[in-house]
């Protein structure tokens, strides 16, 4: 099948195996859209290329990862993740300052960030917090969030399954070193007041969580001797379509977002006030065409918003802009020879 657009957005057309082993044919159209001086978006001409490999901040094994690959039969949902940097509000120097992301209606999600410390021991043998550092800015990334490596028993390294990529995680081997331990800067108010250095706190952040971490991993099913012989290439059969969401699970929005929502962040500017925006109000779909010769007609088909992804690191709001995925699901897609992406304008 092919497939096209004349609108400024890339669309791609690809088959997969749905859950119950039939063929589905997958469209995704993708558009980006940045900021105008007085807030409105404009979509960003030409369209955005499409990603066919996961963009990792270093190793993949352990790296955050920046932006995956867009190819993917569907989502639960929306996922919407956020790039941005957490600016002390007023634009002086802070120990702490909370940030959070507002969708009214939907969800109300944050957590603290915090200026560079450490874990030291003292000539007691107790270990203490050392006092955060005043800072102006957090980069919101889960390098900075709990998790890493650090020595385990016998000699081998404890991987925090959650987040890999990020530090603060304590074991008795680590202790035993007696040398300080980072303390993460991204985490609960609550779990920043524990005087425990063994204490495990949750991971916390806005963006994309890479296949291999947990607890995504865990939706991708049992991939075991049984799976290669009896379904390999397919996915096994108790992998959830969940796997596919990128989000963490408080930004996994289901029923899904339509566009023209409302989202304000807190604890990003140094302004009083929060970056308040409203999404795109941009919705697609699909005219899918049969071959005449056959004797298929058409069909028209809604796309569903499942991915938002959104990039506020900039400081000036007209450097802030909004990458948008549409999706639709095809069954038999053998049935039609084109498939156009047109504008499908919101209701209400």
């Amino acid at each position: 099948m092919q497939v096209f657009s004349h609108l400024p957005l890339s669309p791609l057309f690809f088959k997969h195996w749905d859950q119950d082993d039939t063929e589905i044919g997958i469209v995704l159209a993708k558009a980006r859209f940045s900021r105008a001086e007085d807030g409105v978006w404009l979509r960003a001409e030409p369209a955005p290329p499409l990603e066919f490999e996961d963009r990792f901040a270093d190793d993949p094994a352990f790296g955050v990862l920046l932006g995956e690959q867009d190819i993917a039969p569907g989502k639960i949902g929306t996922d919407l993740t956020l790039a941005a940097t957490a600016r002390a509000p007023g634009g002086q120097a802070l120990a702490d300052w909370p940030v959070s992301i507002t969708v009214p209606g939907r969800l109300h999600y944050g957590f603290q960030v915090r200026g560079p410390s450490v874990w030291q021991p003292g000539a007691d043998r107790l270990w203490r917090r050392s006092p955060p550092q005043p800072v102006t800015e957090v980069p919101l990334t889960y390098a900075l969030a709990f998790g890493g490596r650090a020595p385990g028993p016998e000699g081998q390294e404890q991987v925090h399954g959650l987040n890999p990529a990020g530090l603060g995680l304590v074991t008795p081997e680590r202790l035993a070193l007696g040398q300080p331990i980072p303390v993460p800067q991204i985490g609960t108010l609550a779990e920043f007041m524990v005087s425990d250095p063994l204490a495990q706190m949750t991971v916390q952040g806005f963006g994309p969580i890479a296949k291999a971490w947990l607890p995504r991993r865990a939706q991708a099913g049992s991939f075991d001797e049984s799976w290669l012989r009896e379904r390999h290439p397919r996915m096994p059969q108790d992998y959830s379509l969940r796997f596919w969401n990128i989000a963490p699970g408080p930004l996994q929005l289901d029923p899904p977002l339509r566009g023209d929502e409302e989202i304000t962040v807190t604890g990003i500017s140094a302004r009083a006030e929060p970056v308040a925006l409203r999404l795109p109000g941009a919705g697609c779909a699909l005219e899918l065409a049969g071959e005449a010769e056959a004797g298929m007609g058409g069909a028209r088909l809604a796309m569903t918003l499942d991915t938002v992804a959104l990039d506020l690191r900039d400081a000036d709001p007209r450097g802030h802009s909004a990458t948008l995925i549409w999706r639709a699901r095809i069954p038999a897609p053998h049935r039609f020879a084109t498939a156009e992406v047109v504008a499908n304008p919101l209701e209400g």
